[in-house]
């Protein structure tokens, strides 16, 4: 399965968007990358701390210049402040939220190229990956290892970072189910 793919299935699962915004939000990590963690346990076992490394270190630069404008602008658009709200009352809500929904889509298309530049990296990294049984803590492992990137271990302790990741590797698990972890 693809990451875009495996992505775009997990993150519908109950749960599991809200699980990925609050973390977004709280810690300011990026969802895709997260994601991508949980994909590559599925397909390739634990993340190592040299490949999460580059995977950050080549995220980053998409996230802040692409990515993270992106969804200030499509966020500034869905409450308005009483400036905004003058260009609104000029123009027809209804094309204000047409633009919004364009503005989102970018934003998703932009996260969708930023999956499958993620996917290539691993498969370029990852060139003898052995077939092993997926299990559930590899899911939360490899999360896991992202997530303490970010913030203090007690901040992460009161998001209850464990929580929110366990309902991504839950979705996770879900898909590959008893499989066998594949090869790239």
């Amino acid at each position: 399965m693809t990451l875009d793919t495996f992505a775009i299935a997990v993150y519908r699962k109950p749960e599991v968007a809200d699980a990925c915004l609050t973390l977004q939000e709280e810690l300011g990590l990026d969802v895709p990358v997260l994601l991508f963690s949980a994909w590559f346990a599925c397909t390739c076992g634990k993340i190592d701390e040299k490949m999460l490394a580059e995977v950050i270190d080549r995220s980053r630069p998409f996230s802040l210049h692409v990515v993270q404008p992106i969804r200030q602008v499509r966020r500034w658009m869905k409450q308005p402040s009483e400036s905004q709200k003058t260009i609104m009352a000029s123009a027809n809500e209804e094309a204000w939220q047409s633009l919004r929904e364009r503005i989102k889509s970018i934003e998703i298309s932009a996260e969708l190229l930023w999956l499958d530049a993620l996917q290539n990296l691993a498969e370029s990294q990852v060139l003898s990956a052995k077939n092993t049984n997926l299990r559930e803590d590899s899911l939360m492992e490899n999360m896991q290892r992202y997530c303490q990137t970010f913030k203090s271990a007690a901040e992460r302790d009161a998001l209850n970072v464990n929580a929110l990741i366990s309902r991504i590797a839950e979705a996770g698990y879900q898909l590959y189910g008893d499989q066998t972890v594949q090869s790239l």
